[in-house]
Formats: structure tokens, sequence, C-alpha cells
């Protein structure tokens, strides 16, 4: 699957419904969505605090930022916001609910190099992104992408998936979705008829990751689960950080 028909799959979805793509659920009043951001937001902060990074709070980027859910929130915390998402109708729909939040902006991601200056971001946050991006190869270059934007003495938080339980890789719907799509049935009837998505869960195993971190200049802070050993997709949260230049 290319970086072009993951972009392709999440742009449809955008289309359809922006708050199912982000949350998994519709039907979302805005001032509770965006609420949900900024407890997400809250529980970041004080890992900040007790991590004591990152040391500058002046940009922040939010990869894989949808319509913005957590954008108000950080915010607050951060001079200057950027969102990136690989899909346009998502990134439209964020500037559209953001167009009064001051210091903030919402870019379409085309390419696997993120189109920012080395050392420019102190915090990156990224958090339900890397599960959906079903090649290895390319997980493993967006964190050396991080880790090149990344300012010495930033942060990077965010979560992977290193297992999914049997039968969940088999991905019905998904499967599903994509021969009634082959057939010719349009995307409207897919989602709200047959309630089908073309959105998809991948794994990179831990130890690959993890023997890929100790190649670039981070320091693994926190790295611990974030799902229950039942649940169906083994989620792990990470605390990267880069430290000062002496």
């Amino acid at each position: 699957m290319t970086f072009a028909y993951n972009q392709q799959q999440w742009n449809a979805l955008g289309q359809l419904d922006p708050f199912w793509a982000m949350t998994g659920m519709s039907g979302w009043e805005l001032d509770e969505f965006f609420q949900t951001g900024r407890h997400q937001v809250a529980q970041l902060h004080q890992e900040m605090q007790r991590l004591g990074y990152p040391r500058r709070f002046q940009r922040v980027l939010d990869f894989g930022c949808g319509i913005g859910r957590v954008a108000p929130a950080l915010r607050e915390h951060f001079a200057e916001y950027i969102g990136l998402d690989v899909a346009e109708s998502l990134i439209l729909k964020a500037r559209e609910l953001h167009r009064d939040l001051p210091h903030a902006q919402f870019l379409v991601n085309t390419a696997s190099r993120l189109d920012l200056p080395d050392n420019s971001i102190d915090l990156i946050f990224s958090f339900g992104v890397f599960q959906h991006i079903p090649d290895q190869q390319a997980i493993l270059h967006l964190f050396s992408e991080f880790a090149r934007v990344l300012a010495p003495g930033g942060l990077i938080f965010t979560n992977v998936c290193h297992h999914i339980h049997w039968p969940y890789r088999l991905q019905l719907r998904r499967r599903a979705y994509t021969a009634l799509k082959r057939l010719g049935f349009p995307d409207h009837a897919l989602y709200y008829r047959f309630k089908l998505y073309p959105q998809s869960v991948h794994s990179i195993p831990l130890r690959l990751l993890y023997a890929h971190l100790q190649t670039l200049p981070l320091h693994v802070r926190v790295m611990r689960p974030q799902s229950s050993l039942d649940a169906p997709h083994q989620l792990w949260e990470y605390a990267l950080t880069k430290e000062e230049i002496s």
C-alpha cells in the first residue's frame, strides 16, 4: 500500500465524516469533541512537567492532526502550532474550524520528508497515527524525520501499535469496503448504508522500532504499554527526548 493510496483513503474518509476519521465515532458536539483534546493535553502537560521537557515552549508539531482535535489545547501552551496531515479534506475542515486560532497553521503532508527545517520543533505530538501507516519502513523513516526536525532539548510524545491479536488482523470491514469499492459502489453508500470504511490498522514489531531508535540522536524517556494485554491492538506510549548540544 503506497503513500498515495493511503492518502487517498484518508482523504475520502475525511470527506465523508471527518469526526469519525479522528475518533471512530460520529455525532459529536464541537465543545465535547474539543474537550477530549483538552483532557489529553492536560495529561500530556503533567507528563512534560514530570520529565522536565521540552525546555522551550515555542513551536509544537501535531503530526496526523486531522481536523485539529488538540489544536486549541496545545496552542494554550505553545507560541506556535503546526498541524500536518496527509488528507487535504481533513486539513480544509481544520482550517475552517480553527480560522480564529492565532499563530496556528494546518498543512497537507505530501511527502515522506517533512517540509520543516532541522532542529525547529520543541514538541512533536502524534497519537493514533502510526497504526494507520501500512509500511514499516515508512514508520522508521518518520521517526528519523522526527529526530531531524526536533530541536535539542525537545520532546516527542507518540504511540505505536506493536501487535494485533487474531482475528482482528483480518479487518473484515476494510476488506469488504475494498471489494465493493472495486465493484463500483460509491464511498457514500459504503459508509452510510453498509457501515464500511477504508481505515486499516497495522503494527510494527517492538524490537524493530527500538533498534531503529538506537541509531537516532534520541533518548527513550518513556516506553510503556498503553492498552491491556487482551486488547485487540497492543499500543505502546513513547516519550523521546533530544539532548541539548553541549
